[in-house]
């Protein structure tokens, strides 16, 4: 795969840094945007490993990569990565742990990361990677050197999800479904997930639809399900324009079902048990009735932005 552009600056700040490296760093940035990519290649050259390989899938004694489990960081598997690090390295020269959406910790485990932060032992390295960082201890965020991945321009984000060898279409009605984020679009792809854009345009104008618009995402995620959509109802907004006549579509009943969906976002968060099939006809009948309301566009990421 080629390496993504928007990923050469942050690369270039870490080979600068790489003699005097210091003992945290967070890689910071949107969602979806590489930060564990980058975050993979530092911790590889760290331990002088293969560089193509992938660090999350390694198994290598002197490395630890940590992601949230059932949502959350929590406090032992902190734990376990600061006695980790307090080893002896038994192959390469050093230690080298890697947290993941690490803005998960919890509070228990955010007051034991940064105890090690303060005291680091020595030949160890922490990477920390973050989209949301403003949500991590200030404490945290003040003893690490950060490392910015700036989102790039659509046009490039379409351009690598080609050489990647993505469907066209599929990849910029994935794109806006993430953000714009251009690896969760392709994680979408890896995974054969279908853009929910074409199911919902069907629906809105056929109700006969809803069925099988539901049967087809029955195995989904709800929580995941309603963040993309919402993404698509965001985009509408921003993106809209607006029909010859003003009445034809209404901003009040769009941001009513925005409203639906990031409530139903987090339920289904916090309840995993929730009845899917019983909110997925809901939303989707919602959505039937709110089809003439909507602005007369079309969610696809174009090369003009």
């Amino acid at each position: 795969m080629t390496e993504a552009p928007w990923l050469a600056a942050p690369r270039a700040q870490v080979a600068a840094m790489r003699a005097r490296l210091p003992h945290a760093i967070l890689v910071q940035g949107p969602e979806g945007w590489g930060q564990e990519r980058l975050a993979s290649a530092l911790a590889l050259d760290l331990l002088g490993a293969d560089a193509g390989r992938v660090a999350e899938e390694t198994a290598h004694p002197d490395l630890r990569w940590l992601a949230p489990e059932n949502g959350a960081i929590r406090v032992d598997a902190v734990r376990g990565v600061v006695e980790f690090l307090v080893q002896t390295p038994h192959l390469a020269p050093c230690k080298v742990a890697v947290l993941a959406a690490a803005e998960r910790m919890n509070a228990n485990a955010a007051n034991a990361l940064l105890k090690t932060l303060e005291e680091p032992p020595a030949a160890s390295y922490i990477v920390i990677c973050s989209g949301h960082p403003g949500r991590l201890l200030p404490t945290i965020r003040s003893r690490c050197q950060r490392i910015d991945v700036r989102p790039a321009p659509a046009s490039e984000v379409l351009a690598w999800l080609a050489t990647a060898g993505t469907d066209a279409e599929s990849a910029a009605y994935l794109a806006v479904e993430y953000g714009g984020a251009p690896y969760a679009a392709l994680a979408a792809v890896a995974r054969e997930q279908a853009p929910l854009w074409p199911a919902l345009a069907q629906v809105g104008k056929d109700a006969s639809a809803i069925t099988t618009a539901a049967e087809q995402r029955r195995e989904e995620d709800l929580a995941d399900l309603a963040s993309r959509w919402l993404a698509i109802v965001h985009w509408l907004l921003r993106h809209s324009v607006q029909r010859p006549r003003p009445s034809d579509w209404a901003r009040a009943p769009v941001l009513a079902f925005a409203e639906e969906l990031a409530q139903l976002r987090q339920t289904a968060t916090l309840n995993p048990a929730l009845n899917k099939p019983l909110q997925l006809r809901r939303l989707l009948l919602l959505w039937h009735a709110l089809w003439p309301h909507l602005p007369a566009a079309t969610p696809r990421l174009a090369a003009d932005g």
